[in-house]
């Protein structure tokens, strides 16, 4: 009788950079819209706080009808943009951006608020013109200066372009000609149109310039998400080929990985009658069997942090503490030899696999972890007698007819042994002058 056999699929790498980028620009301009919200609340305070020094300097009509306009308008332009940071933080939560219509849509009318407000404040000046040399009129400046966080160079420039477009239609709009030759030097600078085009183009131009910083930053940030992307690619085709945390240490160590001693619980994996069953399918049906067979293996050794060190054809040596230290390696690895018994019986009454029985040994002790291997070819290792002895203690199974025998070093480090737990006395192993005392968990 046979079952299907459904091979754990591999995980296609992702683009790191896809995934991150919009998250880095959604923070980006999130921290534009606090900064806005910051500098509005701040604004307002500075007004009332000033009022009373611009009584004493005879500036007595700034806090009637112009007060009750520009405070308004920084109270509501604080809260309209710390409602947008609530808004893009919401967007990050769910790894979503804005659309780029919308991005447009704010900028014009964070600039022409602006604008309105200019031109109403205008209206309550003896000389208009006036208020286009106020601080108020600086405000452009701030709104382009902080449009290099949005990280587009187009926003930035279409920014820069709306302000100095709508700071220019201002004067033509609140000008009145008065003004008749022959004119004073200071009214150069205070009412003809080429000073006020001038500065409408500066804005223009500052625009751009915001543009090209928010171009060189977002660059720079697709320099660090791509390296971290290359990065990442690295750990996961190369953990495909060891294992993710053997991966990590490696890079970490720049493939100089040093040898050193470790105290390791090593697990050994055998499938029972796996050579019979090989010679009876084609090789197909065994690379199914094996890649279903080994998914579960490697997702429960990862679960318990151990490291899948050598698939051996009908089984594999795992290591826990190794190179990822664990407070108890070996009450880990029993742990996760349970949980391997227990997924493995599921399968099978899943119908994913064809019933299969297994043999687990587990030994603890100190052992020799580091590259071995030269210059040109190198392979992550686990060395020691800790390894024979688990290796030899897994084929004591087949002579006690048991699934999990481990060494007595691992029983006594159990806080809670399992019920099952069943001692075998001392028994003499290959290759070992002196016997090892040896417990069935299963």
């Amino acid at each position: 009788m046979t079952f299907p056999f459904h091979p754990t699929p591999k995980p296609q790498i992702e683009s790191y950079f896809q995934a991150h980028f919009s998250d880095e620009n959604l923070k980006r301009e999130a921290q534009r819209a606090s900064v806005l919200s910051f500098f509005f609340l701040f604004s307002t305070v500075m007004l009332v706080l000033l009022q009373p020094f611009l009584r004493a300097d005879n500036l007595m009509y700034l806090p009637g009808p112009i007060m009750l306009t520009i405070t308004p308008y920084f109270v509501g332009m604080s809260i309209y943009e710390w409602g947008m940071r609530r808004l893009l933080l919401r967007q990050l939560h769910q790894h979503q951006n804005l659309p780029t219509f919308f991005k447009f849509a704010n900028a014009s009318f964070e600039i022409t608020s602006i604008s309105l407000i200019v031109f109403i404040v205008s209206r309550h000046l003896d000389d208009p013109l006036l208020i286009l040399n106020s601080p108020l009129a600086y405000i452009y400046l701030f709104f382009i200066i902080l449009s290099t966080l949005r990280l587009n160079f187009w926003l930035s420039g279409y920014t820069g372009f709306i302000a100095g477009a709508e700071f220019i239609a201002l004067y033509f709009l609140i000008t009145t000609p008065t003004l008749t030759e022959p004119y004073q030097e200071i009214d150069m600078f205070v009412h003809l149109p080429l000073m006020f085009i001038a500065k409408g183009g500066l804005l223009m131009t500052a625009g751009l310039a915001a543009g090209y910083v928010s171009h060189q930053i977002r660059e720079s940030i697709r320099d660090t998400i791509r390296a971290t992307e290359t990065e990442q690619q690295a750990v996961l085709l190369f953990g495909q080929q060891v294992s993710p945390e053997i991966a990590h240490a490696v890079l970490e160590q720049k493939g100089n990985y040093q040898s050193r001693h470790m105290r390791v619980a090593v697990m050994f994996l055998d499938i029972r009658n796996f050579t019979n069953y090989a010679s009876h399918h084609t090789p197909e049906e065994v690379m199914d069997y094996q890649n279903t067979f080994f998914g579960i293996i490697i997702d429960i050794v990862e679960q318990h942090r151990g490291v899948v060190n050598q698939f051996l054809g009908d089984g594999c040596m795992i290591t826990f503490g190794a190179p990822v230290e664990a407070e108890n390696p070996a009450e880990v690895a029993v742990e996760a030899g349970f949980a391997i018994l227990k997924e493995l019986r599921k399968a099978v009454t899943d119908e994913l696999m064809i019933p299969t029985t297994v043999g687990i040994g587990i030994h603890i002790g100190d052992a020799v972890v580091g590259n071995i291997g030269t210059k040109t070819r190198q392979q992550y290792s686990v060395t020691g007698n800790v390894v024979i002895l688990s290796s030899r203690i897994e084929q004591l199974n087949k002579f006690f007819k048991t699934q999990f025998l481990v060494s007595s070093d691992v029983y006594n480090t159990l806080a809670k042994p399992p019920e099952t737990a069943h001692y075998l006395g001392p028994t003499f192993v290959k290759g070992v002058d002196q016997e090892i005392e040896l417990y069935q968990l299963f």
